[in-house]
């Protein structure tokens, strides 16, 4: 499963229905992959609040997630599905990048998005589930 940030959100904020996520993958042994675009979306949330003790609350809640890092085909994956994405919609999908990033992830690894937020994933074409 690829991990978005709204799941690790949910997840931190304690939202029952990721809670309960969480623990079937981990009792299935479904391996939750964190992308490293996520990490900087997760971050960047932390930057805004510039709370040193959720940046530790944080840290700690990503580290025993396998990372997925943005590399030649992970970025050339992202490209061709933010363009297909916009040409079906006549130039601007709205789409954000970080979100072509994270579906190209799920793409090459054959998996689906776990997220709150479906729509831009759907639109990418890739697989999504939700909670």
């Amino acid at each position: 499963m690829i991990l978005d940030s709204s799941y690790l959100f949910d997840l931190m904020e304690g939202v029952p229905e990721a809670i309960r996520t969480g623990h079937d993958l981990t009792e299935t042994g479904e391996v939750q992959w964190l992308p490293t675009p996520v990490v900087a979306e997760v971050y960047y949330g932390v930057a805004c609040t510039a709370s040193e003790e959720e940046r530790r609350q944080v840290s700690n809640a990503l580290l025993g997630y396998p990372r997925v890092d943005v590399d030649e085909e992970i970025a050339r994956t992202a490209s061709t599905l933010l363009a297909n994405a916009d040409e079906a919609d006549g130039g601007n999908s709205g789409v954000e990048t970080n979100d072509a990033y994270i579906g190209a992830v799920a793409e090459v690894l054959d998996d689906a998005v776990l997220t709150a937020n479906t729509a831009d994933f759907e639109t990418l074409g890739v697989a999504v589930e939700t909670y």
